[in-house]
Protein backbone atom coordinates (compact mmCIF):
# COMPACT_ATOMS: atom_id res chain seq x y z
CA UNK A 1 0.00 0.00 0.00
CA UNK A 2 1.30 3.47 -0.91
CA UNK A 3 0.50 6.59 1.11
CA UNK A 4 1.77 10.16 0.96
CA UNK A 5 2.76 12.20 4.00
CA UNK A 6 3.71 15.79 4.74
CA UNK A 7 5.79 17.18 7.60
CA UNK A 8 7.82 20.33 8.40
CA UNK A 9 10.52 19.36 5.87
CA UNK A 10 8.22 18.62 2.96
CA UNK A 11 6.46 15.68 1.35
CA UNK A 12 7.31 12.05 0.89
CA UNK A 13 5.85 8.61 0.33
CA UNK A 14 5.48 5.54 2.53
CA UNK A 15 5.05 2.05 1.10
CA UNK A 16 3.53 -0.42 3.57
CA UNK A 17 3.68 -4.23 3.48
CA UNK A 18 3.93 -7.26 5.78
CA UNK A 19 6.32 -10.18 6.19
CA UNK A 20 5.61 -13.45 7.98
CA UNK A 21 7.59 -14.42 11.04
CA UNK A 22 10.61 -16.59 10.37
CA UNK A 23 11.55 -19.95 11.84
CA UNK A 24 11.82 -18.81 15.43
CA UNK A 25 14.98 -19.97 17.18
CA UNK A 26 16.03 -22.43 14.47
CA UNK A 27 19.62 -21.10 14.48
CA UNK A 28 19.72 -20.17 18.15
CA UNK A 29 22.56 -21.31 20.36
CA UNK A 30 22.34 -21.96 24.07
CA UNK A 31 23.45 -18.82 25.87
CA UNK A 32 24.25 -18.29 29.53
CA UNK A 33 21.56 -15.99 31.00
CA UNK A 34 22.90 -12.50 31.53
CA UNK A 35 22.38 -12.61 35.28
CA UNK A 36 24.71 -15.66 35.33
CA UNK A 37 27.44 -14.09 33.22
CA UNK A 38 30.03 -13.90 35.99
CA UNK A 39 32.66 -13.45 33.29
CA UNK A 40 31.35 -9.93 32.65
CA UNK A 41 33.01 -8.93 35.92
CA UNK A 42 36.54 -7.66 35.49
CA UNK A 43 39.12 -10.26 36.48
CA UNK A 44 36.81 -13.28 36.06
CA UNK A 45 38.32 -15.45 33.33
CA UNK A 46 37.44 -19.08 32.52
CA UNK A 47 39.50 -20.56 35.38
CA UNK A 48 38.20 -18.11 37.98
CA UNK A 49 34.67 -18.50 36.63
CA UNK A 50 34.76 -22.24 37.32
CA UNK A 51 36.25 -21.75 40.79
CA UNK A 52 33.50 -19.30 41.66
CA UNK A 53 30.84 -21.70 40.37
CA UNK A 54 32.31 -24.51 42.44
CA UNK A 55 32.21 -22.22 45.48
CA UNK A 56 28.47 -21.65 44.98
CA UNK A 57 28.46 -18.31 43.17
CA UNK A 58 25.80 -18.89 40.51
CA UNK A 59 24.57 -15.38 39.71
CA UNK A 60 25.77 -11.81 39.74
CA UNK A 61 23.64 -11.24 42.84
CA UNK A 62 25.53 -14.07 44.56
CA UNK A 63 28.85 -12.65 43.41
CA UNK A 64 27.98 -9.22 44.79
CA UNK A 65 28.77 -10.67 48.25
CA UNK A 66 32.27 -11.77 47.21
CA UNK A 67 35.03 -9.82 49.00
CA UNK A 68 37.07 -9.29 45.82
CA UNK A 69 34.60 -9.40 42.93
CA UNK A 70 31.57 -7.98 44.74
CA UNK A 71 31.93 -4.34 43.61
CA UNK A 72 32.42 -5.38 39.98
CA UNK A 73 29.43 -7.71 40.11
CA UNK A 74 27.31 -4.92 41.59
CA UNK A 75 28.28 -2.61 38.72
CA UNK A 76 27.36 -5.20 36.10
CA UNK A 77 24.06 -5.99 37.81
CA UNK A 78 23.24 -2.29 38.04
CA UNK A 79 23.88 -1.95 34.29
CA UNK A 80 21.51 -4.86 33.68
CA UNK A 81 18.85 -3.25 35.84
CA UNK A 82 19.20 0.01 33.89
CA UNK A 83 19.25 -1.86 30.57
CA UNK A 84 22.46 0.04 29.87
CA UNK A 85 23.54 -1.71 26.68
CA UNK A 86 26.62 0.44 26.13
CA UNK A 87 27.99 -0.35 29.59
CA UNK A 88 27.24 -4.06 29.21
CA UNK A 89 29.02 -4.20 25.85
CA UNK A 90 32.00 -2.51 27.50
CA UNK A 91 31.90 -5.24 30.16
CA UNK A 92 32.12 -7.84 27.38
CA UNK A 93 28.53 -8.72 26.42
CA UNK A 94 27.65 -9.14 22.73
CA UNK A 95 24.92 -7.06 21.18
CA UNK A 96 22.68 -10.00 20.20
CA UNK A 97 22.61 -11.45 23.72
CA UNK A 98 21.34 -8.12 25.06
CA UNK A 99 18.09 -8.38 23.09
CA UNK A 100 16.26 -10.13 25.98
CA UNK A 101 16.50 -6.85 27.90
CA UNK A 102 14.03 -5.26 25.48
CA UNK A 103 10.54 -6.43 24.41
CA UNK A 104 10.05 -7.00 20.69
CA UNK A 105 7.69 -4.04 20.45
CA UNK A 106 10.78 -1.85 21.01
CA UNK A 107 12.73 -3.38 18.09
CA UNK A 108 13.09 -2.01 14.59
CA UNK A 109 14.98 -3.53 11.67
CA UNK A 110 16.53 -0.87 9.39
CA UNK A 111 18.07 -0.89 5.92
CA UNK A 112 18.77 2.18 3.79
CA UNK A 113 19.45 2.84 0.11
CA UNK A 114 21.72 5.71 -0.93
CA UNK A 115 22.96 7.29 -4.14
CA UNK A 116 26.57 6.37 -3.32
CA UNK A 117 28.99 5.57 -0.52
CA UNK A 118 30.01 9.16 0.29
CA UNK A 119 28.01 10.67 3.16
CA UNK A 120 27.52 13.92 1.23
CA UNK A 121 25.17 12.03 -1.11
CA UNK A 122 21.45 11.65 -0.37
CA UNK A 123 19.51 8.79 1.20
CA UNK A 124 16.53 8.07 -1.02
CA UNK A 125 14.96 5.05 0.73
CA UNK A 126 14.69 4.08 4.39
CA UNK A 127 13.22 0.63 4.99
CA UNK A 128 12.09 -0.37 8.48
CA UNK A 129 10.36 -3.44 9.88
CA UNK A 130 8.57 -3.66 13.23
CA UNK A 131 8.21 -6.94 15.09
CA UNK A 132 4.63 -7.99 15.75
CA UNK A 133 3.12 -11.02 17.45
CA UNK A 134 2.28 -12.82 14.19
CA UNK A 135 4.15 -10.92 11.46
CA UNK A 136 6.51 -8.05 10.66
CA UNK A 137 5.06 -4.65 9.74
CA UNK A 138 7.20 -3.00 7.03
CA UNK A 139 7.36 0.67 6.09
CA UNK A 140 9.54 2.06 3.29
CA UNK A 141 10.06 5.84 3.27
CA UNK A 142 10.75 6.92 -0.32
CA UNK A 143 12.13 10.23 -1.59
CA UNK A 144 10.75 10.63 -5.12
CA UNK A 145 13.21 13.48 -5.65
CA UNK A 146 16.31 14.83 -3.90
CA UNK A 147 14.18 17.60 -2.38
CA UNK A 148 12.24 14.96 -0.38
CA UNK A 149 15.26 13.51 1.47
CA UNK A 150 14.79 15.77 4.49
CA UNK A 151 11.12 14.83 4.72
CA UNK A 152 11.75 11.08 4.80
CA UNK A 153 14.52 11.51 7.40
CA UNK A 154 12.22 13.64 9.58
CA UNK A 155 9.31 11.22 9.22
CA UNK A 156 11.37 8.12 9.95
CA UNK A 157 12.79 9.78 13.07
CA UNK A 158 9.31 10.78 14.21
CA UNK A 159 7.94 7.25 13.72
CA UNK A 160 10.92 5.51 15.35
CA UNK A 161 11.26 7.83 18.33
CA UNK A 162 9.92 5.33 20.88
CA UNK A 163 11.94 2.35 19.64
CA UNK A 164 14.85 1.24 21.83
CA UNK A 165 16.59 -1.32 19.62
CA UNK A 166 17.88 -0.96 16.06
CA UNK A 167 18.83 -4.12 14.12
CA UNK A 168 20.91 -3.81 10.93
CA UNK A 169 23.36 -5.69 8.74
CA UNK A 170 26.66 -3.81 8.55
CA UNK A 171 24.79 -0.86 9.99
CA UNK A 172 27.41 0.09 12.55
CA UNK A 173 29.93 0.68 9.78
CA UNK A 174 27.61 2.08 7.08
CA UNK A 175 23.93 2.82 7.79
CA UNK A 176 24.29 4.49 11.18
CA UNK A 177 27.15 6.93 10.37
CA UNK A 178 25.61 7.67 6.95
CA UNK A 179 22.22 8.56 8.38
CA UNK A 180 23.81 10.62 11.16
CA UNK A 181 25.67 12.66 8.54
CA UNK A 182 22.46 13.28 6.60
CA UNK A 183 20.62 14.31 9.78
CA UNK A 184 23.38 16.82 10.51
CA UNK A 185 23.06 18.19 6.96
CA UNK A 186 19.42 19.12 7.67
CA UNK A 187 20.11 20.33 11.20
CA UNK A 188 18.13 17.44 12.70
CA UNK A 189 18.93 15.68 15.96
CA UNK A 190 20.09 12.17 15.02
CA UNK A 191 18.13 9.17 16.20
CA UNK A 192 19.61 7.39 19.19
CA UNK A 193 18.85 3.83 20.26
CA UNK A 194 19.65 2.12 23.53
CA UNK A 195 20.98 -0.90 21.63
CA UNK A 196 22.23 -1.38 18.07
CA UNK A 197 22.47 -5.03 17.02
CA UNK A 198 24.55 -5.53 13.88
CA UNK A 199 23.86 -9.07 12.65
CA UNK A 200 26.90 -9.01 10.35
CA UNK A 201 29.12 -9.47 13.41
CA UNK A 202 27.09 -12.46 14.59
CA UNK A 203 27.18 -14.03 11.13
CA UNK A 204 30.93 -13.57 10.86
CA UNK A 205 31.40 -15.41 14.16
CA UNK A 206 28.96 -18.17 13.25
CA UNK A 207 29.34 -18.72 9.51
CA UNK A 208 32.61 -17.28 8.17
CA UNK A 209 34.19 -20.74 7.84
CA UNK A 210 31.25 -22.03 5.77
CA UNK A 211 30.96 -19.35 3.11
CA UNK A 212 33.36 -17.31 0.96
CA UNK A 213 31.85 -14.11 2.37
CA UNK A 214 29.21 -13.04 4.86
CA UNK A 215 27.18 -10.74 2.63
CA UNK A 216 23.51 -10.73 3.52
CA UNK A 217 22.57 -12.35 0.21
CA UNK A 218 25.09 -15.15 0.85
CA UNK A 219 23.81 -15.82 4.38
CA UNK A 220 20.17 -15.59 3.31
CA UNK A 221 20.64 -18.22 0.62
CA UNK A 222 23.20 -20.46 2.30
CA UNK A 223 21.77 -20.47 5.82
CA UNK A 224 18.07 -19.63 5.40
CA UNK A 225 17.50 -20.98 1.88
CA UNK A 226 16.07 -17.66 0.65
CA UNK A 227 16.26 -17.31 -3.14
CA UNK A 228 16.12 -13.65 -4.19
CA UNK A 229 15.32 -14.50 -7.78
CA UNK A 230 16.05 -11.70 -10.27
CA UNK A 231 16.87 -9.13 -7.60
CA UNK A 232 19.29 -6.33 -8.47
CA UNK A 233 22.66 -5.94 -6.74
CA UNK A 234 23.33 -3.11 -4.30
CA UNK A 235 25.77 -1.33 -6.60
CA UNK A 236 23.03 -1.03 -9.25
CA UNK A 237 20.77 0.97 -6.93
CA UNK A 238 22.20 4.47 -7.57
CA UNK A 239 21.96 4.10 -11.35
CA UNK A 240 18.36 2.92 -11.10
CA UNK A 241 17.44 5.84 -8.87
CA UNK A 242 19.00 8.33 -11.26
CA UNK A 243 17.08 6.64 -14.10
CA UNK A 244 13.87 7.11 -12.13
CA UNK A 245 14.67 10.80 -11.53
CA UNK A 246 15.77 11.47 -15.12
CA UNK A 247 13.18 9.48 -17.06
CA UNK A 248 10.35 8.98 -14.59
CA UNK A 249 10.95 5.22 -14.93
CA UNK A 250 8.50 3.68 -12.44
CA UNK A 251 9.91 0.20 -13.10
CA UNK A 252 13.30 1.39 -11.86
CA UNK A 253 11.70 2.61 -8.62
CA UNK A 254 9.78 -0.66 -8.25
CA UNK A 255 13.04 -2.61 -8.55
CA UNK A 256 14.62 -0.46 -5.83
CA UNK A 257 11.68 -0.99 -3.50
CA UNK A 258 11.80 -4.75 -4.08
CA UNK A 259 15.56 -4.83 -3.50
CA UNK A 260 15.17 -3.03 -0.18
CA UNK A 261 12.25 -5.32 0.73
CA UNK A 262 14.41 -8.38 -0.03
CA UNK A 263 17.08 -7.06 2.36
CA UNK A 264 14.52 -6.36 5.08
CA UNK A 265 12.92 -9.78 4.62
CA UNK A 266 16.28 -11.54 4.90
CA UNK A 267 17.10 -9.53 8.03
CA UNK A 268 13.80 -10.29 9.75
CA UNK A 269 14.05 -14.00 8.95
CA UNK A 270 17.66 -14.12 10.14
CA UNK A 271 16.82 -12.33 13.36
CA UNK A 272 13.90 -14.65 14.08
CA UNK A 273 16.11 -17.69 13.44
CA UNK A 274 18.89 -16.44 15.73
CA UNK A 275 16.60 -15.31 18.53
CA UNK A 276 16.10 -17.88 21.28
CA UNK A 277 14.17 -16.00 23.96
CA UNK A 278 10.55 -15.19 24.60
CA UNK A 279 9.08 -13.26 21.73
CA UNK A 280 6.91 -10.53 23.17
CA UNK A 281 8.43 -9.25 26.40
CA UNK A 282 11.81 -8.35 27.83
CA UNK A 283 13.25 -10.33 30.74
CA UNK A 284 12.67 -7.51 33.23
CA UNK A 285 8.95 -7.44 32.48
CA UNK A 286 8.82 -11.17 33.21
CA UNK A 287 10.60 -10.64 36.52
CA UNK A 288 8.12 -7.90 37.45
CA UNK A 289 5.36 -10.49 37.07
CA UNK A 290 7.19 -12.93 39.34
CA UNK A 291 8.29 -15.27 36.56
CA UNK A 292 11.83 -16.57 36.89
Amino acid sequence: MREEFENPLGRGVRVLRRFPLGSLGSLAQDEVPLDRRLDLVRGVGPHTFQKLKDAGYETLVDLARHPRFGPGATRVWAALARRDARALINFGARDLELLPLFPRREWVVVDIETTGLAQVLPVFLIGVAYAGATHWEVCQYVAEGFEQEGAILWQAAEDLERRSVCITYNGKAFDEPFVRARFRFYGLTPLTFRLHVDLLHTCRRRFSTRFPNCRLTTIAQGVLGIDRGEDITGDQAPDLYYRFLRDGDQQALALLLEHNAHDLFALTQLLDALWSGEFDRGIWEREDEGVS
